[in-house]
């Protein structure tokens, strides 16, 4: 499975080159008959549908003559949007003073919060520090479940 995921992500690299876009992030899902493949693109001035459509068109092509599916698939290409799930270090990089939620792992024997809301103000090492406003809280990003950027609006 691993050499799967390996040749999936180099054709999609190459086909968000094409693209003149970032690959953001992708996903694999195994339906009944056929897998959906859910591709995240990204760039510095933002994402257009022009953007989608030709990164989707480099993508198929280069799916569809390397085919490491071996059922037929469905590919969806879009945007992360405002509020994008954080997955790779990279991605808490350039969101650093936003305001995230945080769901993390509690770690052994501890009794602690598993939900944050904060501005992401600090990524050093494998830890992010989140300002809660009253207080800071270091967490390790191996202890990060899920993470997202919350959406303030225009101005903020």
């Amino acid at each position: 499975m691993e050499m799967l995921r390996e040749k999936i992500d180099a054709l999609l690299r190459q086909g968000a080159d094409r693209a003149q876009v970032e690959l953001y992030h992708w996903e694999l899902h195994r339906c009944r008959n056929y897998a959906r493949l859910v591709v995240y693109i990204d760039h510095p001035r933002g994402v257009t549908v022009d953007d989608c459509a030709r990164a989707s068109r480099a993508m198929e092509a280069l799916l569809d003559q390397a085919d490491p599916l071996s059922s037929s698939y469905l590919l969806e290409v879009s945007s992360p949007g405002v509020e994008r799930w954080l997955w790779e270090r990279w991605h808490y990089e350039r969101v650093l003073g936003k305001l995230v939620r945080v769901q993390v792992a509690p770690g052994e024997g501890e009794v602690a919060r598993t939900r944050y809301q904060g501005r992401l103000v600090q990524l050093v090492d494998d830890a992010i520090t989140l300002d809660l406003g009253q207080e800071r809280v270091d967490v390790p990003l191996s202890r990060v479940v899920q993470a997202q950027v919350v959406y303030e609006g225009e101005g903020r």
